[in-house]
């Protein structure tokens, strides 16, 4: 393996943990995200399926399985109950939404 391949591997490891973390950290129903943590998880998404799939139509087999582990270890670390309260606290626009955020005017 060289060193390119190397890197790549490891830089497609820490985005897909990222990815994975963020959405761990996430509230995990719909109705308690956020406006704006809607928007991102939609992103995110993009960001995450779009890397798997240029990966995989470039070969890069391995870079593309350590990716989805990635995502997968992230959303596991990202819902153990301490480090999420933990992140809650560090990182405000993770909290869920009150009832009172974001209901529309009728």
């Amino acid at each position: 393996m060289q060193l390119t391949d190397t890197l790549l591997t490891i830089a497609c490891a820490l985005i897909g943990l990222a990815v994975g973390l963020i959405y761990g950290l996430l509230p995990k129903k719909n109705d308690r995200l956020t406006d704006s943590q809607q928007r991102w998880t939609q992103v995110l998404s993009l960001i995450g399926v779009g890397l798997v799939v240029i990966l995989i139509l470039l070969g890069r087999d391995l870079a593309s399985w350590v990716t989805i582990g990635g995502m997968i270890l992230g959303l596991l670390i990202g819902m153990i109950p301490p480090l999420n309260r933990a992140a809650l606290k560090v990182w405000p626009w993770l909290r869920p939404r009150t009832d009172n955020q974001g209901q529309k005017r009728r």
